[in-house]
């Protein structure tokens, strides 16, 4: 299957189910918060301190209590239902900023490392994340309760506001109780984002060799269950998170409950008035919150929307062919013709070649100085840059500045070897089939047809062995071989190398060029080589010199 790309998911709208969900609550808790006021402050003032019923005290109390906790339940309903949608929306994107990624051509102007991308990603959605965690759940609650409520003003009586403060040490240290489980949840949603974040670099790195072989499936299939483990750890941490609020608004709202049966007793003694009451219970509950977080909530959404900004730049690219290349039945010895091809980077040619015609068995070379657009061409051969001008035939596969006529057909006929062997970390045999239907047996034959079916069947696991990243604990010469022998579990009837010597001592040089001499006998074998040994021993031999490729004299 190919990588899912969503074309309507909104990064900074609150948009699906949980959305929905968070914004109901957070308007109801908004509506509880202001109905406070005619459901217990008024009644409170009217009837116990003007008419001096005190017998509706208690009732009066348990109404607002019934409102505090209903509203507390609701903001804790408003958090959890954002930050799930913000886990939700996150790794769609992920997902969908990861094919867009493995698609972005190498080597353009201005692009940016692996690294720098795979940064941009998660670091620019981590803002995305925290505006819809914090920020939009502000606006709704806080901007509904402004909205109603459009001042208030009392003074505060001294002596209360200490008593409030004494009563409030509970919820203090609720809050820091619940703050350390918070802290311990984030760390471990860190570390997962540190595991997902080298992986998507590792993909990015490497995303030529992944579309070479048609691999954006087995890539997908392969970052999903890390994708999956942060979302899980950003909705653990986002329950604990969405627990602070709430725990420390009950103990507060029970503190002023206390506080307000202490002032309605000092009301009656007059050692206060009615009008200190109304206002200091005004004030606290009603206007704190909202002063407070509405800033906050604009600051966060500013952040998110820049960021946005940068991760719809990188979501311009086509969504990946479907499907995964069937390998032919057998190599069929691989052609290659070109027609006013000229290769280069961003429209401007690197390089012109003169009409070429290669029909395999055999081996050609490309030699020349570096720099004179040797990789150019074998990548533009391979299906990965398009060409400047002029059109190519690769394996029966038609290819202009339009790009590649049937993508499936030629991963499936042409081999391709990079500069460096590209080997990911994971299994021996994910590294071999990329997520292609083969076998075993065609694994360890590939294996065997570069002499390395002794050597890694030795490995504990065999091709279940695990290979760390980039083939670390291999030699070079056995992390070429098995680049070379990933391009050959598909049969191709063409392969193409660039440099593949480049990395190696004299004796495992030796060993490889004769390698490629005896693939030559059943494969059109082209290596880009500035090697005197491999021109030696070649068929044919072409030079770029001076922006041009020409048949050596």
């Amino acid at each position: 299957t190919g990588v899912r790309r969503p074309a309507g998911e909104p990064l900074l709208r609150p948009a699906g189910g949980w959305a929905a969900a968070g914004a109901a609550a957070a308007i109801v808790g908004a509506a509880l918060r202001v109905a406070i006021v005619p459901w217990f402050v008024t009644p409170l003032f009217d009837r116990v301190l003007a008419e001096g019923a005190m017998d509706a005290l208690p009732r009066l109390l348990l109404v607002g209590a019934a409102v505090a906790s209903a509203g507390s339940s609701l903001l804790f309903a408003q958090d959890l239902a954002f930050g799930r949608a913000a886990a939700h929306r996150t790794r769609v994107w992920r997902e969908r900023l990861h094919g867009a990624l493995l698609q972005r051509p190498p080597g353009g102007s201005g692009d940016p490392t692996s690294g720098g991308l795979a940064t941009r990603v998660l670091a620019d959605l981590r803002e995305v994340e925290t505006y819809a965690l914090y920020g939009l759940g502000s606006f709704f609650a806080e901007g509904a309760t402004l909205a109603v409520i459009l001042a208030l003003l009392a003074w505060t009586d001294p002596l209360a506001t200490a008593a409030l403060l004494l009563l409030a040490i509970p919820a203090v240290l609720a809050t820091r109780a619940i703050g350390r489980a918070v802290e311990a949840a984030a760390d471990h949603h860190q570390a997962t984002i540190e595991q997902l974040g080298a992986r998507l670099q590792e993909h990015t790195r490497h995303r030529e060799t992944l579309r070479a072989f048609g691999a954006f499936g087995f890539a997908a299939r392969r970052l999903e269950p890390l994708n999956r483990a942060v979302e899980a750890a950003l909705a653990r941490r986002t329950r604990w998170a969405a627990l602070t609020t709430p725990v420390a608004q009950i103990l507060v709202f029970t503190a002023i409950g206390v506080l307000v049966a202490w002032l309605t007793r000092a009301v009656g003694e007059g050692r206060t008035t009615t009008g200190e009451l109304v206002g200091f219970v005004t004030l606290v509950v009603l206007l704190a919150t909202p002063a407070q977080l509405l800033p906050r909530a604009f600051a966060l959404r500013q952040q998110a929307r820049a960021a946005a900004v940068r991760l719809r730049a990188l979501d311009r690219a086509p969504p990946p062919p479907a499907g995964v290349p069937a390998a032919p039945a057998a190599a069929t010895g691989g052609r290659l013709r070109t027609r006013g091809l000229e290769v280069g980077f961003d429209g401007g040619a690197v390089m012109a070649c003169a009409d070429l015609a290669l029909t395999g068995p055999g081996l050609v070379v490309i030699s020349g100085p570096s720099g004179m657009g040797k990789t150019s061409w074998l990548r533009t051969v391979a299906g990965l840059l398009p060409p400047v001008a002029g059109r190519l035939e690769v394996a029966g596969v038609e290819i202009d500045a339009g790009g590649v006529a049937d993508e499936a057909s030629l991963r499936s006929r042409v081999g391709y070897v990079p500069q460096g062997a590209a080997l990911l970390s994971g299994s021996l045999r994910d590294n071999l089939a990329l997520g292609r239907g083969v076998d075993d047996g065609a694994l360890r034959a590939a294996l065997h047809d570069v002499g390395l079916g002794t050597a890694l069947a030795a490995r504990v696991g065999g091709l279940d062995a695990p290979l760390a990243e980039d083939g670390a604990g291999l030699s070079g010469g056995q992390q070429q071989r098995l680049a070379i022998a990933r391009a050959l579990v598909g049969r191709p009837g063409l392969l193409l190398l660039d440099e593949p010597t480049a990395a190696l001592d004299e004796a495992a040089e030796g060993d490889l060029i004769a390698l490629l001499r005896r693939l030559a006998d059943a494969h059109l074998v082209v290596v880009v080589s500035h090697r005197a040994g491999l021109v030696d021993v070649a068929d044919r031999v072409l030079v770029a010199s001076d922006g041009r490729l020409l048949e050596a004299t």
